[in-house]
């Protein structure tokens, strides 16, 4: 009996140890489990996961004489980098979408998604129906023990001696000094040893791409890459992609403490960090004091007209052309590869583009000189008036532009047309094909292939011109709707002999010597003729309207949409009506100091309703100052060149609504009326959408002249073809290759973008 009873408890002890090392959950060393390892880790606002195992130290925490892992040491977090992107996963990841059953690519996530099982393994990983793709992606840098454990894949529950662990990381018998693998904490590969390692605290590898350690010479994943829609992040890694291409590259990569080798690389790059801080904080404060005295002199010249405020404005640009020079040559020495802060990195590519300044002296004078010949021939240009030879002198203000806008005589209308290019852009010609050379030697020197990417550089987007098309394309529609009942309606007014019912319009009868705006010919086009537009120029000279009542009513529109307050020194400085002591150039415009706290507007202010939205556009812009004035120098300004336009802008569309007009009591009858809406909306339309093609066309022609797409010989055709692809217009006459039409445009003399 006793015999029996000895055999049987053999037979039990040897089918309970075969039984604990048939799951190696069973076979860990005691002590190894830490209870408070249960659950998924804490996700701080820092971008890495706590370990609240208690067994990992920061390098401060290590007593004297204790050996600190430099992975371990380097354990500074990057603040940005998590606002950006976020923890390393949410609350509740979604692996259980990118990984469903079968398809488990990545080692590390495949453990993530068991987080109330430590030490476990998942038994569909044995099962033959994973994903083989990685296997054949030979541009994957593969763990090695990937091998070992792909090949007892498909023989569960078969054969598990062979190898009975997930990984020979959890393997205790392999890595006895080592903590086993825990799917609570934040594991990153080694490509070294090839494991897991479970102490590393550093923000977790999530794909292989990411990993610095393996793919140091090829360009990471590109979220501003064209399957992306190509959105551009200015912030980008500028060691990826040909040095001039503003765009081609990721977004920055944060600080990572774990890219370092050592602690003493690490305090020598925080060293030249706060280094590069001080010396942009530097050249803060002395940009802000050069900007204020340059545009001081500015205002003093606009606001008092005569030789020696002129001589000063011109001295004191002057200097600030220098300095920005100055400035400019001493960034460009800033190794921005070494820059790992996105702010600090924003700070000095901006700075380092300071357009033709930057060329070397004698090209700079004679870029200037072109510019300022070219402007001669526009503020110049003057002709006789039509059948009237001897009436000369006529200029385009106020001359040209009122004849164009309230003429109506075909004969009249074209010859105004045709005499006004003849005598500016034919003129100037030889001059432009000069200047497009000069433009783009500038933007090669600013680092950019030519003058059309450094145009588009400001807007931050790599495909800056295809998206203003996209979008072009969205209110086409509505457009040629438009079109087509203006061809209508002037085909009625001047006759079919005139106007074919299929062509283009000519862009001479539009009210505009540049076809623009067409709401000089309202008269002809309106819907409903019998309703006459609000017209609040009489009403606000009945109740005692005056210049500072209108700007006090522009602050309370704003103030009441939670908007600050205008400065008490705004009262002061500004000018809102003509001195009558002394000249003033009367267009108006807003002002910022430089200061952080001087704003002013300049504007010859009369009682009208046109004026009354012209100061809401104005004050628009001093509300935009007001916002951004805390930034530094290089920082205050526009998030691009259209987006102060584009607020003022916004702002005169809610001002002009016929019941916000009502609300101010300056409209007394109703005006909830579909005749009054559609002509109102109508105008507008006149105004605004059918300015669109020409702005694109202006800017897409100058692109092309830009990047050589367009010969020399072929400048005026193609500026025809544009015109006629955007805007569905033609010239009134046939035009060759002597005239140069664009050259009509005020900003095609200046040099300057129009798009904005």
């Amino acid at each position: 009996m006793s015999e029996t009873l000895l055999r049987v408890a053999l037979l039990l002890q040897v089918i309970i140890s075969t039984h604990g090392e048939a799951d190696p959950q069973l076979n860990i060393p005691a002590g190894q489990i830490n209870r408070d390892l249960q659950g998924r880790p804490q996700v701080l606002p820092n971008s890495y996961t706590g370990e609240r195992s208690g067994q990992h130290r920061d390098r401060d925490d290590l007593q004297d004489g204790e050996e600190g892992d430099t992975k371990k040491a380097g354990n500074d977090f990057d603040h940005s980098r998590s606002e950006r992107f976020g923890p390393p996963y949410d609350d509740r990841d979604d692996e259980e979408e990118n990984y469903p059953e079968g398809r488990s690519n990545d080692d590390q996530r495949d453990r993530q998604d068991r987080p109330n099982r430590p030490f476990s393994y998942d038994d569909r990983n044995r099962y033959n129906n994973y994903n083989d793709d990685d296997r054949n992606n030979f541009d994957r840098n593969r763990n090695p023990y990937d091998r070992d454990r792909d090949r007892d894949r498909g023989q569960y529950p078969y054969n598990r001696d062979r190898n009975r662990y997930v990984s020979d990381v959890d393997n205790p018998d392999l890595y006895q000094n080592r903590a086993p693998y825990n799917p609570n904490q934040d594991g990153r590969y080694n490509p070294e040893n090839g494991r897991y390692d479970p102490n590393d605290r550093r923000r977790p590898i999530q794909n292989d791409v990411d990993n610095p350690n393996l793919y140091q010479d090829r360009t990471p994943y590109n979220p501003n890459g064209p399957q992306t829609n190509g959105r551009f992040d200015p912030n980008r890694r500028p060691q990826f992609g040909p040095v001039d291409q503003f765009d081609n590259g990721r977004p920055r990569d944060s600080f990572n403490p774990g890219s370092f080798r050592s602690v003493e690389e690490e305090r020598r790059f925080r060293a030249e960090t706060e280094k590069l801080k001080t010396f942009l904080a530097d050249i803060d404060r002395k940009s802000s004091l050069e900007c204020s005295l340059n545009v001081a002199a500015q205002w003093n010249f606009e606001t008092n007209v005569n030789d020696a405020t002129q001589v000063e404005a011109i001295a004191a640009q002057q200097r600030y052309n220098d300095f920005q020079r100055l400035l400019w040559d001493q960034m460009r020495h800033i190794d921005q590869s070494k820059i790992f802060d996105d702010k600090l990195y924003r700070q000095v590519r901006l700075m380092s583009i300071i357009g033709p300044s930057a060329l070397p002296p004698d090209q700079l004078d004679r870029y200037n000189r072109i510019v300022n010949d070219m402007l001669a021939i526009f503020n110049g240009a003057q002709i006789c008036a039509f059948e009237r030879p001897f009436e000369c002198g006529l200029r385009l203000q106020p001359h040209l532009k009122d004849i164009m806008a309230k003429s109506r005589d075909w004969n009249e209308l074209t010859w105004t047309w045709v005499e006004y290019r003849r005598k500016t852009g034919r003129n100037m010609r030889e001059l432009f094909e000069q200047l497009v050379d000069l433009t783009n030697d500038a933007a090669r020197v600013n680092n950019f292939t030519n003058a059309a990417q450094y145009w588009q550089f400001p807007y931050e987007s790599r495909n800056f011109r295809e998206e203003m098309e996209q979008v072009w394309n969205e209110i086409l529609p509505l457009y040629e709707m438009l079109h087509a009942y203006v061809r209508r309606k002037l085909r009625e007014f001047y006759g079919p002999d005139k106007i074919n019912k299929n062509a283009p319009i000519p862009d001479h009868i539009l009210g505009d010597m540049y076809g623009q705006s067409w709401n000089n010919i309202l008269d002809i086009l309106i819907p409903y003729p019998g309703r006459s537009f609000l017209e609040v120029t009489p009403e606000m000279q009945k109740q005692g309207y005056n210049p500072l009542v209108m700007f006090q009513i522009a602050e309370e529109f704003f103030v009441s949409m939670n908007m600050s307050a205008l400065p008490p020194d705004f009262w002061l400085t500004s000018i809102f009506t003509q001195p009558p002591d002394r000249p003033v150039l009367c267009q108006p415009s807003a002002w910022d100091f430089c200061t952080g706290k001087d704003y002013r507007i300049k504007m010859c202010t009369s009682v009208t309703h046109k004026d009354l939205i012209t100061v809401h556009h104005e004050l628009a812009h001093v509300q935009y100052f007001l916002n951004y004035r805390n930034n530094p120098k290089v920082f205050r300004d526009g998030a691009n060149p259209g987006f102060h336009e584009a607020i003022g802008d916004a702002v005169t569309l809610s001002v002009a609504n016929p019941k916000h007009l009502q609300n101010l009591g300056l409209v007394q009858k109703n005006v909830d009326d579909t005749a009054h809406d559609i002509n109102f909306l109508f105008s507008l339309a006149l105004e605004k959408v059918v300015f669109l093609p020409y702005a694109l066309a202006l800017d897409a022609w100058r692109y092309d002249v830009f990047n050589k797409k367009v010969r020399k010989e072929q400048y005026n055709c193609h500026w025809v073809l544009l015109r006629e692809q955007f805007g569905g217009l033609k010239p009134p006459v046939l035009r060759s290759e002597l005239d140069f039409d664009p050259g009509a445009k005020y900003h095609v003399a200046a040099n300057i973008p129009y798009i904005k």
